[in-house]
């Protein structure tokens, strides 16, 4: 990842849980929810150059998540 990359860390505050680093919003979002038992715990940090940052975390990472995540009810069963 080059300096230019934009790049989205996911954030544990959990002792001895490493932070990961993704180039997709979707796939740190869907890494966090598989990692939702610790929700307390994660923030998404969105790097946005010279040392600033976008933290999603909390309420609004919980509702991201379940939005990217879970599956939309009546989706599966459209054009049956």
């Amino acid at each position: 990842m080059n300096s230019t990359t934009p790049h989205i860390t996911v954030h544990s505050w959990l002792p001895g849980t490493s932070n990961k680093e993704f180039i997709s919003l979707q796939a740190a979002i869907e890494y966090a929810g598989e990692h939702i038992d610790e929700i307390p715990a994660i923030e998404i940090l969105i790097h946005t150059g010279a040392h600033r940052y976008v933290i999603i975390w909390g309420d609004q990472l919980a509702a991201l998540i379940t939005r990217v995540c879970v599956p939309h009810r009546g989706k599966a069963s459209q054009g049956h």
